[in-house]
């Protein structure tokens, strides 16, 4: 592996963190009973706030578990203008396969080379693969909210993206 000064990966970098520029992408993204489609960051905006869920793989139990909470508050966050996407780095057929089984009710965006993963800080670099983590980027293109380790199990990490999306008060 090509380590950089740091001994880190070259590219790495810690998860955004709110206030920061969100970085923008162009990925391939699967949705439920549907054609893949391309996802572009910057035309999402103008429509509400974006809310990106990074998993790890598709089909693996504890994945599974957190994309079907973010999808049985789906309408919830809908209500409040949230175009919710799931992400990492598995392909489109994988993609296509997992939404074949569960039918989330968001698309789930395929970042295969890694690209945005490791934009927004969840690269794990020895697995090769994205991490948990959750991202909610404002209209104005700016990271809102970050839970940088996600943990589907948690009631408070869900309560905590709610309240930072405004829809569950204090």
């Amino acid at each position: 592996m090509n380590e950089g000064a740091n001994g880190r990966e070259p590219g790495l970098r810690e998860p955004v963190r709110p206030g920061e520029p969100a970085p923008d992408f162009e990925l391939p993204a699967v949705p439920d009973g549907g054609e893949p489609f391309t996802v572009r960051l910057r035309e999402l905006l103008p429509r509400g706030r974006v809310l990106l869920v990074f998993y790890q793989d598709d089909g693996m139990p504890i994945c599974t578990s957190e994309l079907k909470a973010f999808a049985q508050e789906y309408a919830t966050l809908r209500g409040a203008g949230v175009q919710v996407f799931g992400i990492n780095t598995n392909g489109v057929n994988s993609h296509a396969k997992f939404q074949e089984r569960d039918h989330f009710p968001f698309p789930l965006i395929s970042d295969f080379y890694g690209e945005a993963v490791k934009a927004y800080g969840f690269w794990d670099a020895e697995e090769r693969k994205s991490r948990r983590g959750v991202v909610v980027v404002g209209r104005d293109g700016r990271v809102e909210y970050v839970v940088p380790h996600f943990n589907p199990g948690s009631i408070a990490a869900f309560e905590g993206v709610f309240r930072a999306l405004g829809i569950l008060g204090d």
